[in-house]
C-alpha cells in the first residue's frame, strides 16, 4: 500500500468552469442525512446497531486494507455493499441484501430493520423499513426517526414512494413516461443508475443492476432501449419529439421484422414446392428454378418474357407426363379370373369340409375296428378252450370221454357254438375293416383334390393381384401427374409471392434505414455540451491534463469516451469513465441542466483496476467541487478499501468498517 498522502487538496485543472447551482437547487433535491440500523426496534440502545450521519458533498465509507495478507482481507466483506443496499432499500428498492444474507439477517434480527433521514425537495422525510414484515414499513414528514416509533405509522411507506417517484422527472417527462409502457416504476430506473451495482461497474452506461444481485429491480429485465430512454430523460436529452421518433422507429422496425418473416415463410414454401415439382418431373431442383440465363445475344431481352417461357416449358413437361399416364381398365379376362377365383375358393372350402367330416368318420371307424379286433380275439380263444378243456381244480387237460365216467365235471362249452361265434366275429371285423379302408381311400383322394384346388386358387389370386397392381400403379401415376399439375400451379403462385414479399422486405428495410437516419438527425439536435463540459473537466483533473473527455449521443446510444494519446479502452479507464460520467451528470443536475437529483452512490468503483493516486484525485476532486459539507449542492457517497488521503478528504470518512471482527462489521455481528 502507498503511504498516506499528506498535502493540500488539489485544485481543478484548467479550464475549470465555476459550479453554479440552478434556481432553487442550492440544496440537492435528494440526499440522505442519516442511516440507522436497529437489531430490535424495541431497543433504543444505538450501540447495538448503527447510527451513521451523512453530510452534503463527499461522504466516504472506508474499509481500508493493510499491507499484509491478513490486513488486506479485512478490507473486504466488511459490509460496504450491504450498507449501500440498505440505503437503496430506504429509497424504495424491494430488497436489502442477497438471498443468503437476507435469510441470515431475518433469522438473527427478526424484529430489526433500517431507517433513514432523507431530504427530499427541501423537506425532511424519515423512513423505517423492517427486515421481516413489509406491513411495518413506515414513512413520515418529520425531522427525527424517533417520530416513527408510534405504531400509527405502520404501513405508511407508500406515501414516501409516491413522493420520491416524482423527484427525477418534470411534469413534461412524466407525461412522456406514460407512453413508454415498457418502463415499470421510472424512479426505480433512476435509482438503479444513481446507485449502480458493484458488479455492473464495467458493463456500460446503462447497465445498473446485475442479474445476480437479487435486487428484483424492474431494470434487470428491461430492454437496453428502455434504460437508455430513462437515462436520456433524466439528463435532459429526451423530448416529446423523441417519443414521436421512437414510435416511428418501433413501427418501422416492426414492419421490417414482419416483412422479413413473411419473406422467410414464402421462401420456405417456394423451396418445398420446388422440391416436390423436381421429384414429380424427375429433374434436379436447379433445373426447376431459377430460369436458365438467356443467351448472350438476348441478354437485354425482357426478363419477364424469359421467366414466362420457362414456366410454359414446365407446363409442357407436366402435360407430357399426363399424356404418358396409362389408363388401365378391368377386362373380361380379369372378370372371368375373379369369378373363377370365387368359385375355386367355394369348392376348396367344400372339399375342406368333406375332408374334415370323412376324417372324423375314419377316426371313429378305426376306433370301432380296434374294439372288434379285441372281441374277435376273445371268440377264437373261447373256441380253443372249448376244444381243449382243462380241469377246473388243477388246470390239467381233460379227456372228455374218460372224465365223464371217473368224476363229476362241470358243464363244458360247446365247441361248435364257439366256432360259429368266432367265424361270425371274423366276418364282422372284415366288414368294418373294408369300410375304414374305403373311407381312407376316399380321404386320400379328397386331399389330392384339395391340393389341386389350392394350386388353382393360388394361381388365380396371383393373376387377379397382378392385374389389380397394374391398375393401382396406373392410378397412382395418373394421380401423380395431376398432382404435378397442381404443384406447378402452386409453385408459380409461390414464386410470385416470394418475389412480392422480398420486394416488400427491401422496401420495409429501406424505410427502416431512412427512419434510422431521421432518428440520428433528431438526436443531433440535442446538445451534450453540458455533460461534455464537466466530463472533460473531470477527465483532465483525474486522468491527465492533456486527456480529453467527450459525451456523445447517436443512434447506438449514449457514449462517454476518453481520448488520451488515442482513444483508451483499458479496463481501468473503462471503469473510470462510468464513474466520471455519473459525476458529470451529477454536476449537470446541480446546475439544473438535467432533472436527475444531485445524489450519487458508488460502491467501491473498481478499485482493483485504479491506482491509489487516481483514486485519491477522485476523492479530492469531489471535495473541491463541494468543499462545504453544510452547503454543497450535491451528495456523493462512495465506499472504498483505498486509504483516503490525509487532510480534508480524510475528514469526510463517515464510518470505517472492517472484517477483523464482528463488532467492526456494518451489522456489528458475524452472520
Amino acid at each position: 500500500m502507498p503511504r498516506k498522502r499528506d498535502h493540500k487538496t488539489l485544485e481543478l485543472q484548467w479550464p475549470a468552469p465555476e459550479l453554479k447551482p440552478g434556481v432553487e437547487l442550492a440544496e440537492p433535491r435528494l440526499w440522505v442525512r442519516r442511516l440507522r440500523l436497529w437489531h430490535d426496534f424495541a431497543d433504543d440502545d444505538s450501540a447495538h446497531g448503527r447510527n451513521i450521519e451523512f453530510r452534503r458533498g463527499l461522504n466516504i465509507v472506508s474499509s481500508p486494507a493493510g499491507p499484509t495478507a491478513d490486513q488486506i482481507s479485512t478490507g473486504h466483506a466488511a459490509g460496504k455493499t450491504l450498507l449501500c443496499r440498505q440505503i437503496r432499500y430506504c429509497l424504495g428498492e424491494d430488497t436489502f441484501a442477497d438471498p443468503e444474507d437476507t435469510a441470515a439477517i431475518r433469522m438473527r434480527f427478526p424484529n430489526g430493520g433500517v431507517g433513514a433521514e432523507v431530504r427530499l425537495c427541501g423537506e425532511t422525510w424519515v423512513v423505517r423499513r423492517a427486515f421481516a414484515s413489509r406491513a411495518d414499513d413506515r414513512a413520515s414528514r418529520a425531522e427525527s426517526l424517533d417520530a416513527l416509533a408510534d405504531d400509527t405509522h405502520r404501513n405508511t411507506f407508500g406515501a414516501f414512494r409516491e413522493v420520491i417517484e416524482t423527484v427525477a422527472f418534470t411534469d413534461a417527462h412524466r407525461a412522456l413516461l406514460k407512453e413508454l409502457t415498457d418502463i415499470e416504476i421510472p424512479w426505480q430506473y433512476v435509482l438503479a443508475w444513481l446507485t449502480r451495482d458493484q458488479e455492473c461497474r464495467l458493463d456500460g452506461l446503462t447497465h445498473w443492476r446485475h442479474p445476480e444481485s437479487s435486487s428484483y429491480s424492474p431494470v434487470r429485465k428491461a430492454a437496453g432501449e428502455a434504460r437508455l430512454n430513462v437515462l436520456r430523460m433524466a439528463v435532459g436529452l429526451y423530448s416529446e419529439q423523441s417519443n414521436i421518433v421512437r414510435k416511428q422507429v418501433a413501427e418501422a422496425s416492426q414492419a421490417a421484422n414482419t416483412a422479413e418473416s413473411e419473406a422467410r415463410q414464402a421462401d420456405e414454401r417456394f423451396k418445398v414446392l420446388r422440391r416436390d415439382l423436381a421429384v414429380a418431373l424427375q429433374r434436379g431442383e436447379a433445373t426447376i428454378w431459377p430460369p436458365p440465363p438467356p443467351p448472350p445475344e438476348q441478354a437485354f431481352h425482357d426478363k419477364r418474357a424469359a421467366r414466362d417461357a420457362h414456366v410454359r416449358a414446365l407446363e409442357a413437361a407436366v402435360n407430357q407426363r399426363l399424356r404418358s399416364a396409362i389408363n388401365v381398365e378391368i377386362t373380361a379376362e380379369q372378370k372371368l379370373d375373379e369369378q373363377a377365383l370365387e368359385a375355386a375358393r367355394a369348392e376348396f372350402a367344400e372339399v375342406e369340409q368333406r375332408i374334415a367330416d370323412l376324417g372324423d368318420e375314419v377316426k371313429q371307424g378305426k376306433g370301432q375296428l380296434g374294439l372288434i379286433s379285441t372281441d374277435n380275439a376273445k371268440a377264437w380263444a373261447a373256441l380253443r378252450h372249448a376244444k381243449h378243456p382243462t380241469c377246473p381244480y388243477d388246470d390239467t387237460p381233460l379227456d372228455v370221454e374218460k372224465a365223464k365216467f371217473m368224476c363229476p365235471t362241470p358243464k363244458l362249452p360247446d365247441p361248435d357254438a364257439a366256432r360259429k361265434l368266432a367265424q361270425e366275429s371274423d366276418v364282422h371285423q372284415k366288414t368294418v375293416a373294408d369300410e375304414v379302408s374305403s373311407k381312407t381311400d376316399r380321404l386320400a383322394k379328397l386331399k389330392g383334390e384339395r391340393a389341386r384346388l389350392n394350386t388353382r386358387v393360388t394361381n388365380l389370386e396371383r393373376a387377379v393381384e397382378a392385374h389389380q397392381l397394374a391398375v393401382t400403379r396406373a392410378t397412382q401415376e395418373s394421380q401423380a401427374a395431376w398432382a404435378a399439375k397442381g404443384t406447378l400451379r402452386n409453385f408459380v403462385a409461390a414464386v410470385k409471392a416470394l418475389e412480392e414479399t422480398r420486394d416488400a422486405e427491401r422496401k420495409a428495410k429501406d424505410t427502416e434505414k431512412l427512419i434510422a437516419e431521421q432518428k440520428n438527425e433528431h438526436l443531433s439536435t440535442y446538445s451534450t455540451s453540458e455533460l461534455t463540459k464537466w466530463f472533460d473537466v473531470l477527465v483532465k483533473q483525474i486522468v491527465a491534463k492533456e486527456a480529453k473527455g467527450e459525451v456523445t449521443l447517436d443512434g447506438k446510444g449514449l457514449h462517454a469516451t476518453i481520448q488520451w494519446r488515442g482513444q483508451r479502452r483499458s479496463v481501468a479507464l473503462n471503469s473510470l469513465r462510468l464513474v466520471l460520467f455519473d459525476l458529470a451528470a451529477l454536476l449537470c443536475a446541480v446546475e439544473g441542466t438535467s432533472s436527475a437529483p444531485a445524489f450519487l452512490l458508488h460502491d467501491s468503483p473498481r478499485e482493483g483496476d485504479l491506482d491509489p493516486w487516481t483514486y485519491a484525485r477522485l476523492f479530492e476532486t469531489a471535495l473541491v467541487l463541494g468543499p462545504d459539507e453544510d452547503s454543497a449542492p450535491f451528495q456523493y457517497i462512495v465506499t472504498t478499501t483505498t486509504e483516503p488521503p490525509n487532510g480534508e478528504v480524510r475528514k469526510r470518512v463517515r464510518v470505517e468498517l472492517s472484517a477483523r471482527s464482528g463488532e467492526t462489521r456494518f451489522l456489528r455481528v458475524d452472520l
